[in-house]
């Protein structure tokens, strides 16, 4: 869910200011599938990241800091820390050079972070990773990225972030090599066109491959490229496209709510996450209810579907165990069950379930239901990030 429009910078002074700790989210509205998280707190940073982990990134990263280790196999269900945390132990690294790894990947975060002045952020407080291994001073963070936060601020008018993708239509190679021509009376150009053909730079420009990629491609700094680049952008030589580019579709395109549904029958399993994905919902299948917890913390679902008689632990206990989670007690909590009895439905408003839909499915029915609690929980969410940020 995203949070309200504000100076991300500005909400950070305030949450040092005072002394607060929990987890700083800022995304971006040009393209809401970039976001970013700070997990601070008083006065520093315990670790700065992308919202969902994005190789692309990652890849670069590992390379600038990592040059002489290839990139590990990360796990796309775990968040960036935890593959990083994981990779630690693993290999043995000791805590000094790990701390080196965190802080690159910390600073290059809270540099696009805190380059945009108009961003949706959210901050919740007692959220943090686990374990805390980096406490560095904002302040001394900030001050030396001060040149690199103000650099992507300019080209937000262009480039939201190097999540952006960046494309050469084949009809404006011509334009693209006299470009090239003159780029040898600049420094960073001249570099780049002695060391790298036309050929290579039109394959690389109509992949519409991120500024990530395209630098991990090339073994380059994003601002450098971005800063090469900037004429090109400036006068639509170049198009920009969002992240997550999909057959022209804006950036405006809202995510899909994600629904969680613990059934252990993959029969049921199949048919809800047809009903709901054909409604334009997310569903994220859980057969393993006692093994749920991490995934429903980690993907923070907008709505839960729980079958009562499941196998080791029934729907009353999990519904009651997921109300005293500090993380999910607010989500909404649908009983989906074929238990049509009047105390059945009593037990599960006793144990904190918001509604009870009776199987087999009424597909209107369900699909009301849910859009209905999930309205409703957005709304009780937002009021709550606008009297938090007025309290700050």
């Amino acid at each position: 869910m995203q949070g309200n429009l504000n100076n991300p910078y500005k909400l950070l002074q305030l949450i040092v200011q005072r002394e607060l700790t929990g987890c700083l989210s800022v995304t971006i509205p040009e393209d809401n599938s970039v976001g970013w998280q700070l997990y601070v707190g008083g006065s520093r940073l315990y670790f700065a990241t992308i919202t969902n982990f994005r190789p692309e990134r990652f890849s670069l990263l590992w390379q600038q800091v990592m040059p002489d280790l290839s990139v590990p196999r990360m796990n796309s269900d775990l968040s960036e820390y935890e593959n990083l945390y994981e990779w630690q132990l693993e290999n043995h690294i000791s805590l000094t050079e790990f701390r080196r790894v965190l802080l690159h990947f910390s600073r290059e975060a809270l540099i696009h972070a805190l380059s945009h002045t108009s961003a949706y952020v959210k901050f919740e407080p007692n959220i943090c990773i686990k374990p805390v291994l980096i406490a560095a001073p904002l302040p001394d963070l900030i001050k030396p990225i001060a040149q690199h936060v103000n650099f992507w601020k300019k080209l937000h008018n262009h480039i939201s972030s190097p999540f952006s993708r960046i494309y050469l239509d084949s009809s404006k190679a011509g334009e693209f090599n006299r470009f090239l021509d003159n780029s040898h009376n600049v420094t960073i150009g001249k570099v780049l066109a002695q060391s790298i053909s036309l050929s290579i730079w039109l394959k690389i420009l109509e992949q519409k491959l991120s500024i990530y990629e395209i630098c991990q491609q090339l073994k380059m700094e994003p601002h450098f490229l971005a800063l090469w680049l900037y004429p090109l952008l400036n006068d639509k030589t170049l198009e920009v496209i969002p992240a997550e580019h999909n057959s022209g579709a804006t950036s405006q395109i809202p995510p899909k709510p994600l629904i969680a549904c613990i059934d252990d029958s993959h029969t049921v399993q199949r048919q809800v996450k047809m009903v709901l994905e054909a409604s334009g919902f997310q569903v994220l299948g859980i057969t393993e209810p006692t093994s749920c917890l991490t995934s429903l913390i980690r993907q923070k679902p907008d709505l839960i579907l729980m079958d009562i008689t499941m196998p080791e632990i029934d729907g009353y206990e999990l519904c009651n165990m997921l109300r005293h989670s500090r993380h999910l007690r607010n989500v909404p909590i649908i009983m989906f069950t074929g238990r049509e009895g009047i105390i059945d439905r009593m037990r599960a408003q006793l144990v904190g379930a918001n509604d009870y839909v009776t199987k087999p499915v009424n597909t209107d029915k369900l699909i009301t239901k849910v859009k209905r609690l999930i309205q409703s929980s957005q709304k009780t969410v937002n009021q709550q990030e606008k009297e938090s940020l007025k309290a700050l």
